[in-house]
């Protein structure tokens, strides 16, 4: 029955995809669309088994359980389950904004997923594979939008950039599973989505900036650091806008002034300490990896401008490098070494046939330091091959678009003939 259902809801969301709108006007063919969708679904399938049946712990079915409890909880007490999510064990969790235990916002993620999940069960009868689709679904809507603005700055690359958007194996397995990082994905991707429109059109809209600011709540409830690292570059994109020319200089200049504005955070309250926050993930993460099986050594974190500078090629090649392949002795792990070895043969080919262009657009240089603060902070944070493979996964797509973008395929081709 449930098997059955699920097609049925497979063929219904392929139907809406042909009629809704904002697929429509996507620029890709219904055909495409669908089995970009597809594609999806057997990857939803492949990683809704591994995660019944092969991982001894699951994030993804762990939240599937909250939420059948918060669909009990919505008949047995319907006044609970709606003032539930306010809830914290004491009073001083709610002032632990950027604290990972005993934080009423720390645990306020995992809530708004098994909310979310609870609404799914009305409609899937409990069914983890269903709540998946509709789940992927939801997504689906975020991966479309980025390749609406992206094709608009690369109109002759579609196939890149459906490769790179959509079929990325790390970014494709794990923002199908349910998690953060896909609903993450969904709303980076809606941001940049109304911003660059708005943007480009230079029309001011109140439901476009209303949008972009629920998303960025949504951003700052799911990871409260991912919202720290996006602020900024937002901040130097709408400036970069202003002055397209020196949008590098924007750019650099609005890092170099949160830079120290995060060494100082400490000194402006201890509560606000910042680089004493990722050394405290580091230190929870360096816990919980005593008990896994990909645990690497790390080099303790000192929350000092010295220590995050002696620590950042670490935290690059941690974030960028790993796993090698010597270490997919797993298979598990092989997609993800064999990706690794595609991207860096990317950044050769982009050294040797950069393809020159006057003025860079500021949605790129967005794509490149958002991208690269995001694996910064994986790499300094977390010590286990199994989470930085999943909590880089969506920000290769930022990292990779730029390079696929200014990549000289013409020259590559005409090399190859030589």
């Amino acid at each position: 029955m449930i098997y059955l259902l699920f097609i049925a809801y497979c063929f219904l969301f392929c139907w809406l995809i042909t009629r809704i709108r904002f697929f429509t006007e996507s620029g890709l063919s219904n055909r495409v669309l669908i089995t970009l969708f597809i594609i999806r679904i057997f990857t939803l399938i492949v990683g809704c088994y591994f995660n019944l049946y092969y991982f001894p712990v699951s994030d993804s079915v762990a939240f599937h359980e909250m939420g059948i409890n918060e669909f009990h909880l919505l008949f047995q007490d319907p006044h609970e389950y709606f003032v539930n999510i306010f809830h914290a064990k004491s009073l001083e969790s709610y002032s632990r904004l950027l604290d990972d235990s005993n934080s009423y916002w720390n645990n306020l993620r995992n809530i708004l997923l098994a909310k979310m999940l609870s609404v799914f069960d009305l409609f899937s009868f409990k069914s983890f594979l269903i709540n998946t689709l509709f789940f992927n679904f939801l997504v689906f809507f975020g991966v479309v939008a980025l390749y609406r603005v992206f094709i608009k700055l690369f109109p002759a690359l579609s196939i890149q950039l459906i490769i790179c958007i959509f079929l990325l194996p790390s970014a494709l397995f794990f923002s199908a599973m349910i998690h953060r990082d896909g609903l993450i994905l969904l709303s980076i991707s809606m941001i940049i989505y109304h911003l660059y429109f708005m943007l480009n059109q230079r029309q001011f809209s109140w439901k476009k900036t209303g949008i972009v600011i629920l998303f960025l709540i949504l951003v700052f409830l799911l990871r409260n650091f991912v919202f720290i690292c996006l602020v900024p570059a937002l901040l130097a994109w709408l400036i970069a806008e202003k002055f397209p020319r020196h949008a590098f200089i924007s750019f650099l200049s609005v890092y170099i002034f949160i830079t120290i504005l995060f060494f100082c955070s400490g000194y402006i309250s201890p509560r606000a300490n910042l680089p004493q926050y990722v050394s405290s993930r580091q230190t929870s993460f360096i816990e919980i990896g005593k008990a896994g099986a990909s645990t690497i050594n790390i080099k303790p974190l000192s929350p000092s401008f010295k220590g995050f500078m002696s620590n950042a090629p670490q935290a690059f090649n941690h974030a960028l490098m790993r796993p090698y392949i010597t270490e997919a002795i797993n298979f598990v792990y092989l997609p993800f070494a064999i990706e690794i070895i595609i991207v860096e043969i990317l950044f050769i080919l982009l050294l040797f046939f950069i393809r020159k262009k006057g003025t860079v657009d500021p949605l790129i240089y967005f794509c490149i330091f958002f991208s690269l603060t995001m694996f910064l902070i994986t790499g300094y944070t977390v010590p286990i091959i199994g989470a930085i493979v999943r909590y880089r996964s969506i920000y290769f797509i930022f990292l990779l678009l730029p390079v696929l973008g200014y990549l000289d395929w013409n020259k590559i081709k005409s090399y190859k003939f030589k």
